[in-house]
């Protein structure tokens, strides 16, 4: 009788996760049961913690079926199953890929170390071939990875053929369930998996070892772009002045690979071609330019590029100060300290002090013996970008403007030499994504 190689292939990669929690993406189906029937045996001789996760898409009459199925199965094995329950919403995706955000939300929720996926390597041809019909780049043709640090993912089967998992289910007498949508090729994964990959194995025998290899190959290089983006990163200096011409002279190819990492970096999908040239050219030859992504936003302004979160924090309409230490301001905070002397301000919380955002045409004499200077002047000066300058806090005393975070404040509003006031500060919202923004002041009383 022929001995599976597949438990003892399976320990030794997972030994590096002893003492881990794994939860099994359990769907019921062939690869899934294999995968779990082989972890519930080996949890306990390399010492890893199993449970499983089974998600009800509800997009079959059987669905409720097959969730019982999984429940029957786990509990067999005495590995914990959660069974949760999805909505699927297209928002102009197919069908398949609705599905598989809504899966693989479901599974970076739970409450564990590594999520294990049943991928075989079957799947990955199919996601090389698929990914390459619709004009993907290195990144893309690198396929699945076998661990997924970002997204503590694990498929220990990627090199396994789905052949290969059948034989050990068959010999261990494992019952699954048969998804009817698979053999369905309107489905394009199904159109490669049933048409074109027997067909292209006829002419080459083969062809899927040598496709899952070439996914191989590309994720090297693919590992090369990205640490070469790493270090042009670096060299860059993102956030400080210099940065955008050192963006232009890295030159288009090169450039492109940095804002491909950066924006995978920061939690941003894959951009198109189109996007991503465009976004180059901004970013090179506007003024002045703020280019909104899901999560973060790229910005160029004078020589500097940096990002920043995609959502601009909104200054209250008026605040009155009464005499507190903090006041929230734009999601940072302003803050009043009892000083004396020219560092301070000759102001009192009498309620007449108000700070609210510019209104157009407020001015400042910041040094005694300068003339006055208008609001885009000092902001020019203080190197804000124009859409970092409608969230500073404007302290008004009546109708006497005097001081502007961030800018400076008026020299006759000064103290005198051990004379009592308040120093004031501004600390912007701090930018809580990765490569900064350039730092403006923050706008004390000096």
């Amino acid at each position: 009788m022929h001995i599976s190689p597949l438990p003892d292939q399976l320990s030794q990669t997972l030994q590096p996760y002893a003492g881990q929690r794994l939860c099994v993406g359990f769907s019921g189906g062939l690869d899934s049961s294999v995968l779990l029937h082989l972890l519930a045996q080996l949890a306990p001789v390399v010492g890893f913690q199993l449970s499983a996760l089974h998600v009800h898409h509800g997009l079959s009459a059987q669905a409720d079926d097959w969730a019982a199925h999984c429940e029957r199965v786990a509990a067999s094995l005495g590995v914990p199953l959660v069974v949760r329950r999805v909505s699927v919403a297209r928002a102009g995706k197919g069908l398949e890929a609705a599905a598989r955000a809504a899966r693989h939300a479901a599974l970076a929720e739970q409450d564990c170390d590594w999520i294990v996926l049943a991928h075989h390597r079957g799947d990955q041809a199919e996601t090389l071939l698929h990914r390459l019909m619709r004009g993907t780049g290195v990144q893309g043709a690198a396929g699945m990875r076998a661990v997924d640090v970002a997204r503590r993912l694990l498929r220990p089967l990627l090199d396994v053929p789905r052949a290969e998992l059948l034989a050990w289910a068959q010999q261990a007498g494992i019952v699954w369930i048969e998804d009817d949508s698979n053999t369905d090729q309107r489905f394009t994964r199904n159109f490669l998996r049933h048409d074109i990959l027997p067909r292209l194995d006829q002419r080459q025998h083969g062809v899927e070892a040598n496709l899952a290899r070439a996914a191989g190959l590309f994720a090297e290089s693919a590992d090369l772009l990205d640490a070469l983006a790493a270090e042009d990163l670096q060299r860059l200096q993102f956030g400080q002045p210099g940065s955008r011409s050192a963006l232009r002279a890295l030159g288009a190819p090169r450039a492109r690979n940095l804002l491909r990492h950066l924006l995978a970096q920061a939690g941003e999908g894959a951009p198109t071609a189109e996007r991503l040239g465009e976004t180059l050219e901004q970013l090179s030859s506007a003024a002045a330019v703020r280019l909104p992504f899901a999560r973060i936003a790229l910005c160029a302004w004078r020589d500097a590029l940096w990002q920043e979160p995609v959502a601009l924090p909104s200054p209250p309409h008026s605040l009155l100060w009464c005499g507190e230490a903090v006041l929230p301001w734009a999601g940072g905070e302003l803050r009043f300290v009892p000083a004396s002397g020219p560092e301070a301000l000759r102001i009192v919380p009498n309620g007449a002090c108000r700070i609210q955002p510019r209104q157009g045409g407020e001015q400042l004499r910041v040094e005694p013996a300068a003339p006055q200077r208008d609001f885009k002047t000092l902001a020019q000066a203080a190197g804000l970008a124009p859409w970092q300058r409608d969230v500073l806090p404007c302290l008004w005393q009546g109708e006497h403007l005097l001081w502007i975070g961030a800018l400076g404040a008026d020299a006759a509003a000064r103290c005198a030499p051990g004379e009592a006031g308040w120093q004031l500060s501004w600390q912007p919202a701090v930018c809580s994504t990765s490569a900064t923004r350039p730092a403006a002041a923050a706008g004390t009383a000096k």
